[in-house]
């Protein structure tokens, strides 16, 4: 019995999750709160795609830069603010070498921005076909709303 519970746990076990994402960096928490979703998602084994559109096309602009922050709040978060696309490179580095994460930026919202030649190594630029296609080999669907 316990062999058949388990071979049933098994059966129901999550192999693919697609996420959407739509903010941007510096407007709401919610794309550090989905790359550290990722993060955990790869480090299970997990597949992940990424289906990034709207202002979430910037997330993976190469030309972004770090900066350093204000004298007032250097002893508080450090002197450099590292930007959002370096914890990007690192999970599609780590998506090479253990799970899987595909990152597709919508292609009409990356021209709209001025992005599209900009994006980082590893991210493909891709149409709504993309997105679905995720949908469609996803155990798991997480939509993530830009809040307006």
């Amino acid at each position: 019995m316990l062999t058949e519970e388990t071979e049933e746990i098994s059966a129901h076990r999550v192999r693919k999750v697609t996420l959407i994402l739509s903010t941007g960096s510096y407007l709401r928490e919610a794309p550090t709160t989905v790359l550290r979703l990722v993060e955990k998602l790869l480090e299970r084994g997990i597949e992940v795609n990424v289906w990034a559109f709207e202002e979430a096309v910037t997330l993976t602009n190469r030309n972004q830069i770090e900066h350093s922050e204000p004298p007032s709040l250097r002893k508080v978060i450090g002197d450099k603010h590292a930007y959002i696309g370096k914890f990007i490179d690192q999970l599609l580095r780590a998506g090479l070498h253990t799970s899987k994460l595909n990152w597709v930026t919508c292609i009409l919202c990356a021209q709209e921005r001025g992005v599209e030649h900009h994006q980082m190594n590893g991210v493909m630029i891709g149409t709504l076909g993309d997105l679905w296609k995720f949908i469609q080999s996803a155990d798991q669907v997480i939509a993530i709303p830009a809040y307006r």
